[in-house]
């Protein structure tokens, strides 16, 4: 080992502090990007125009329950 080469666990530390720097950058990103879902969920549902979102999900899925649109096999009222 040179006099200029750190040791192993001075590499080892080095190393998990960028580790730890980059899972900092990481949660700072997703909590915004959490608080970014909620705001534009928040606008959703106070904008009638937005189907579902104000709590009235007939209107949000557009006909039918899936039950009632696709018979089960051997369904004789097909």
């Amino acid at each position: 080992m040179t006099e200029h080469e750190p040791r192993p666990d001075e590499r080892a530390a080095r190393e998990m502090e960028r580790d730890v720097e980059q899972l900092e950058e990481r949660t700072a990103r997703l909590e915004a990007d959490i608080e970014h879902a909620r705001e534009d969920w928040e606008a959703k549902k106070r904008d009638p125009a937005v189907p579902g979102a104000a709590g009235d999900p007939e209107r949000a899925q557009g006909g039918p329950p899936p039950g009632q649109r696709y018979p089960t096999k051997g369904d004789e009222s097909a």
